[in-house]
């Protein structure tokens, strides 16, 4: 027998309702802040009825359930958490009425009428690495904004500098901190070599006697858009500090996360495929959990997002449409990130690779590169997911 606690969540607090599986509404609809006294005095509402079966069923609002949902898991009841498109899909009536109470009835009828698997917790080391992926994931996304900033003011500042730390190396520990203390031309020109010298042997750089020397002579004939008194030059030393902060501090993730996940069984299978290294493998773990829970490779596809939408309209159906996108866009960005180094790879080494020649066979049918690279996002998925149920069997 079902007896349905109904929880329509919001932020910081929740409209609840508690219905017999006959349907007799036992406490009406009321709003509860999501604090220890207000789920204290619910739960004691609750135990008064004497039920023996209560199951809490609630849409999943990305972090604002969490506190309920806890609270319920340790005071052990079954928890069901839903997606909130499927909700939305299983309306009682056709009416747009949207009304916090109406959609605790909603939820009330969808459990009373359907089947849903019961949420259980992750094992800590999942819950672990997967916040580690999502610091990452935020960490990232503002150092990239970061570096943007830090390009455009080392050429107001000292143009020259991108020739003289080329490529990725204005990046470096090294190069921020020498643009951290010298970000215009004038500033160079106007200091001894020997102080440079030794601002670079300091930082154990090889060339810290000739470097300083061509920086110097690049500086003396450096005509920057500012000059070293703006206040260009003091925002250019402070995001190259900031830029040096973040990618330590990201470091420092990608370690954790790395340290973490190799204590996963599903860590080897995945850092066994070829092309994907151990911070590639680690972060699939750390989006994806335990990967026995996906019962096929529908399940694991739509948790990516990357199940085609269908579109249909009369004897006129289109299977093969875009993906859908619905699911976790992290794994989209790290499963296409994975096959494309992959493919790079195989490139240089000329080996044979399930993943390249199946990118080749898309291309020859008149694929767009982005397409042919997303077609291979799902073959590589589907192959993590052999690897890995093959160690549950």
């Amino acid at each position: 027998m079902k007896n349905c606690l109904a929880i329509d969540v919001a932020k910081g607090k929740s409209m609840v309702t508690l219905v017999r599986f006959s349907g007799e509404v036992l406490i009406n609809p009321y709003e509860i802040n999501h604090s220890i006294n207000d789920f204290t005095n619910l739960l004691n509402r609750i135990t008064k009825f004497k039920l023996d079966n209560v199951s809490v069923i609630m849409e999943s609002t990305g972090i604002y359930h969490r506190p309920i949902e806890r609270f319920f898991l340790d005071n052990k009841f079954k928890v069901f958490v839903i997606n909130p498109i499927y909700g939305k899909m299983k309306k009682r009536n056709l009416r747009k009425t949207k009304t916090d109470k109406e959609d605790c009835f909603n939820l009330v009828n969808l459990f009373l009428t359907n089947t849903f698997k019961e949420y259980s917790k992750p094992d800590q080391l999942y819950l672990d690495l997967n916040a580690l992926s999502r610091q990452y994931f935020a960490l990232d996304e503002v150092c990239v904004n970061i570096k943007n900033r830090y390009r455009n003011l080392v050429y107001l500042c000292f143009p020259e500098y991108e020739d003289l730390f080329k490529g990725n190396t204005i990046y470096s520990s090294i190069a921020l901190e020498f643009i951290e203390n010298y970000p215009h031309a004038n500033i160079i020109s106007n200091t001894r070599i020997d102080k440079l010298q030794n601002f670079f042997k300091k930082l154990n750089y090889k060339s810290w006697k000739s470097k300083p020397i061509k920086i110097k002579e690049v500086a003396c004939n450096s005509y920057p858009s500012v000059n070293m008194n703006d206040e260009l030059v003091s925002n250019l030393s402070q995001i190259a500090r900031l830029v040096n902060e973040y990618q330590k501090a990201i470091d420092v993730v990608k370690y954790k996360i790395t340290f973490l996940a190799k204590k996963s069984k599903y860590f080897e299978p995945i850092n066994s495929i070829y092309g994907i290294g151990e911070f590639t493998a680690s972060i699939i773990i750390a989006e994806l959990g335990d990967i026995n829970r996906f019962n096929n490779i529908k399940e694991l596809t739509a948790y990516c997002g990357l199940d085609p939408s269908i579109k249909q309209s009369g004897k006129s159906i289109n299977v093969h449409g875009s993906i859908s996108k619905a699911g976790n866009k992290y794994m989209r960005k790290i499963l296409f990130i994975a096959c494309s180094n992959i493919i790079t790879i195989i490139g240089r080494t000329k080996q044979e690779n399930d993943i390249e020649f199946y990118y080749r066979k898309k291309r020859n049918e008149g694929k767009h590169h982005y397409e042919a690279i997303t077609a291979c996002t799902t073959k590589l998925l589907r192959k993590i997911l052999a690897l890995c149920k093959q160690l549950d069997k």
